[in-house]
């Protein structure tokens, strides 16, 4: 079995000993160059896995002052911003995904204009569905320009297309723009899933640029209105 990436052990273990209350609400973690030590890796990537739940609202970091529990983590949750790969935070033995479709077309004027192209210029067409541990999770619907995102491959859609991207395109992904809300499921829905036609759902509209402003990606994905849980932390400087 794969290992997570060890920022991401650093921000399970941590997470796990809010929840148990071994760090408890108003007190500080141990310090940067501590957790390093016990951990066996860098404070670069001790950084980076408390930073996660810093992003989940349950620590509070100040330079000078140090890192604070603030509150336990919201059970079952999984910290998962709009430009972070699925496998990369779920862990790629927990995922399995199903594509239903891989085309490449001639996109509609509405997928044109979220991507900023021609009505001439060819995307991929995929749709995919997402299974954690064996269980029905997501299906998503992706729209992407081939000439912004060449050389995609089915093999690149069983893992992370955001990986690819980043690895062996070598391109930086930068902005999102995310919608919800909520939708019944459609006879497709059902079918894939396992629910009813009509069943309520989570439906995330999304729309994704690099770097440099350009748009590559427009996509539709449902989510189980069970497994899904929305946060959102304001903090006031």
């Amino acid at each position: 079995m794969r290992k997570n990436a060890k920022y991401m052990e650093v921000y399970l273990d941590v997470k796990k000993k809010v929840e148990n209350g071994t760090y408890p609400i108003g007190e500080k973690l141990p310090t940067g160059p501590e957790l390093a030590k016990y951990y066996h890796t860098s404070k670069l990537t001790v950084k980076k896995g408390l930073d996660m739940l810093v992003s989940e609202g349950v620590l509070h970091s100040r330079s000078g002052f140090g890192t604070e529990v603030i509150r336990k983590p919201i059970n079952n949750s999984k910290v998962f911003g709009p430009n972070e790969g699925f496998i990369k935070v779920i862990g790629e033995e927990h995922v399995e995904s199903e594509i239903h479709t891989f085309s490449i077309e001639l996109p509609s004027k509405k997928i044109a204009e979220k991507l900023q192209i021609n009505e001439k210029e060819y995307i991929y067409h995929i749709v995919r569905s997402r299974f954690v541990d064996q269980k029905p999770y997501s299906l998503e619907q992706t729209f992407m320009p081939l000439s912004i995102i060449p050389g995609l491959e089915p093999k690149h859609l069983k893992k992370s297309v955001y990986s690819y991207i980043r690895e062996e395109l070598h391109l930086e992904i930068n902005t999102s723009h995310v919608y919800l809300k909520g939708v019944l499921s459609t006879a497709f829905d059902a079918k894939i899933l396992g629910i009813n036609i009509g069943d309520f759902m989570i439906e995330i509209e999304k729309s994704v640029s690099l770097s440099n402003g350009t748009p590559f990606e427009y996509s539709v994905t449902k989510h189980l209105y069970q497994d899904f849980v929305f946060e959102a932390v304001f903090v006031e400087n």
